[in-house]
């Protein structure tokens, strides 16, 4: 019988502790995109498509010079051997100092993009979304020393908090007001609400000072990059289609591309700390962790993006009601085109634990310069499926780049990057035959209650039939290591308990 090495039980250790932080803040960021769900779905009954339309146009603008200004603070802290006070109040100063000169920058151009859009609601709008920027630059740096012993807790209660302050205070607005403004109550209530508990959890009295600056410079710079071009690639169809677009059409899109976006902001971006904190102390082992976590993402995030792609009509139908239907279309394809970038998604921490930002400059880069024309080409010639159809070429050519960034970083080949595609592809063959069979037979039904009574044991079984698929697929692969390991390991203590 062969014993475990040291180093195989630091590793279990390693990844255990990284498989615990990575569910806490996925469990974490589901729970807020479930609230943020339920507040989508109580707004979408009392205001009208244009208002999101109005709505997604200013948070466009935000997105984009928030990106302009993105400053890697979390990743420098993370980074350094010790932290100490002056680390933190450069930390400090620098977010504040973002803050309002992003709140500046909003302020100049709202007025552009009002009479770009022959809309000058947007002005008024912009200075209100101002102020979320500046709320979140003021939050406690104290909080990363939590991060750094992988322990995301605190997070979760700064991120649950905002969001259900922020479900509240909007609903109440929209209830009464039946107005856009609700939306951007809950953009600056959540940074409030969490700005207030960081101090409650990690208290410090910050101060002003940049002794400390050259801990962060070296982040800075091609880290600007990265994160400007990404802002452009994720918001441009959102700045040009009004021009092309109705203002209910352009609501409707909005709609659907923001809902396609939750399942990739409820697994990936939470895992972007826990993986780079994990691939950044996995030394020589660090190519089969990156496989790993990216096999685990991808057989999470198929079939939930496959669930939007097969059922679109259904969800619009149940969660937002009659009125929405028109968005199907648009959630089914932008979720599509968002396909094709799932083995790359975990560049991003791969490149900051390498200290090889430039990579994501260049991936962000090459997409921004394909994306542009092409999203503009298609909107101008065939509206919004030229767009997304533009969109969709774009995110080939990002993901090829991708896949070379990641071979040169690690060593890993095409191969190897994109067979971890194959064990989610092959579960999903079944899952999607039941969902193909049963929809004849949801869209039968007449009621709301009825719909919802059958839709629920439907959802359970499609997750249940890919869980056992995917488990089968993995049991003829070898049972090589990965999430379907811990999972089982995970059983077989709970199983042991019992007895």
């Amino acid at each position: 019988m062969k014993l475990a090495t040291a180093d195989d039980v630091l590793g279990q250790s390693a990844a255990s502790r990284t498989a615990g932080a990575g569910m806490l803040t996925i469990g974490s960021r589901l729970a807020a995109k479930l609230i943020d769900l339920v507040m989508l779905i109580f707004l979408a009954r009392f205001l009208h498509p244009s208002d999101f339309g109005l709505v997604a146009i200013a948070m466009a603008a935000v997105f984009v010079v928030e990106a302009l200004f993105e400053l890697p603070t979390a990743a420098a802290l993370i980074r350094v051997p010790e932290i100490t006070s002056d680390l933190l109040n450069t930390a400090f100063t620098l977010s504040l100092l973002r803050g309002l000169v992003i709140a500046v920058m909003l302020l100049a151009v709202s007025a552009p993009l009002a009479a770009f859009n022959n809309d000058w609601r947007l002005v008024s709008l912009l200075a209100v979304l101002s102020l979320a920027p500046t709320l979140r630059g003021l939050c406690s740096p104290r909080v990363i020393e939590y991060t750094r012993k992988l322990d995301f807790r605190p997070d979760v209660l700064i991120e649950l908090s905002g969001k259900i302050a922020a479900l509240i205070f909007s609903g109440a607005i929209a209830f009464s007001t039946r107005s856009y403004w609700a939306i951007a109550a809950a953009s600056v209530t959540a940074p409030l609400v969490g700005t207030i508990i960081s101090y409650f959890i990690s208290p410090m009295r910050p101060r002003l000072t940049l002794s400390k600056w050259q801990e962060f410079s070296n982040l800075i710079g091609w880290n600007f990059v990265s994160q400007f071009c990404s802002a452009l690639n994720w918001q441009i169809d959102r700045l040009m289609l009004p021009r092309f677009t109705t203002g209910p059409a352009f609501g409707h899109y909005a709609m659907g591309k923001q809902l396609s976006e939750i399942p990739i902001q409820a697994f990936v971006a939470p895992l972007t700390r826990p993986t780079m904190a994990a691939l950044a102390s996995s030394g020589e082992s660090v190519t089969s962790r990156y496989i790993q976590i990216s096999q685990a993402l991808s057989l999470v995030l198929f079939p939930v993006l496959g669930f939007c792609i097969i059922w679109p009509e259904i969800i619009l139908r149940v969660g937002l009601g009659e009125q929405w239907l028109s968005a199907s279309e648009w959630l089914r394809w932008v979720t599509a085109a968002a396909l094709i970038s799932v083995p790359t998604m975990l560049l991003a921490p791969l490149a900051m634990a390498k200290n090889q930002t430039r990579w994501l400059a260049i991936r962000t880069g090459v997409e921004l310069l394909v994306r542009v024309p092409l999203v503009w080409l298609g909107a101008v010639h065939y509206g919004i499926p030229g767009a997304i159809g533009g969109s969709a070429i774009a995110n080939a050519f990002s993901t090829f780049v991708a896949l070379v960034a990641v071979r040169r970083l690690i060593g890993s080949s095409f191969r190897s990057q994109l067979a971890i595609l194959c064990r989610p592809i092959f579960a999903m063959v079944p899952a999607t035959a039941f969902l193909l069979i049963a929809e004849a037979s949801l869209i039968d039904t007449t009621t709301l209650i009825h719909q919802i009574a059958f839709l629920v044991p439907c959802v359970i079984f499609y997750f249940l039939i890919y869980s056992l698929s995917g488990f089968l697929c993995w049991f003829f692969a070898g049972k090589p290591p990965g999430l379907e390991n811990l999972i089982m390991q995970k059983i077989w203590k709970i199983r042991r308990k019992w007895l």
